[in-house]
């Protein structure tokens, strides 16, 4: 609990007063569990999306999944932290790097009902949860789960660099569309260099 809040459950629909809360109370509260959890649902995207799992059993995957995904998540959380302390600065937003880094985290609540996902599928049909729309349970509705999630974390992001940055809601969806455009470009490659040495 943080000023009374328990931002597990109240970063969905209280955003604000949420991240409010962690920013000015306890601003390192659970971002690296989120950020670990974003990377490794990422890393299991990836590993799906180009169907890792035909030439390479499903343990070496879920294996390397876990062990590199707190360093990507670190250092995901890291970078974003300062694109966005970065950014605001240029639109005069006042939050400091830690309360940014832990609005990227807390942002990215959404993608834990997506690694719930893959877990499922991990345990329904192993051997196909790294080969894209094989087997009997397929990724699609695992994909459009991770739509919603897209989205969902993009508006807790913009009400976040609301409240922190003290920003209109103009100029708060500037900054992420902004930002994302960049680190999705970046992450693409990191995860396209990455697959060259897995495959």
């Amino acid at each position: 609990m943080i000023a009374g809040l328990n931002p597990w459950i109240t970063m969905w629909n209280q955003p604000r007063s949420t991240i409010r809360a962690i920013a000015f109370n306890r601003p390192t509260f659970g971002i690296y569990y989120l950020a670990i959890i974003y990377a490794l649902q990422g890393f299991f995207f990836y590993a799906n999306w180009w169907s890792l799992g035909v030439r390479t059993n499903y343990p070496f995957y879920l294996t390397l999944g876990i062990i590199v995904s707190p360093l990507i998540g670190i250092l995901w959380l890291y970078l974003m932290g300062e694109f966005f302390y970065l950014s605001g600065r240029l639109l005069k937003g006042t939050a400091t790097r830690r309360q940014l880094r832990a609005a990227v985290a807390w942002s990215a609540l959404p993608f834990t009902i997506t690694l719930a996902m893959w877990v499922m599928l991990l345990f329904w049909s192993p051997e196909y949860v790294f080969i894209q729309d094989s087997g009997p349970h397929s990724s699609i509705f695992i994909n459009f789960i991770t739509l919603i999630a897209k989205i969902w974390s993009f508006i807790l992001l913009i009400q976040s660099l609301r409240e922190l940055q003290h920003f209109s809601t103009g100029k708060a969806i500037l900054n992420v569309v902004g930002i994302w455009i960049l680190s999705s470009v970046l992450f693409f490659v990191v995860f396209s260099v990455l697959r060259q040495f897995v495959i």
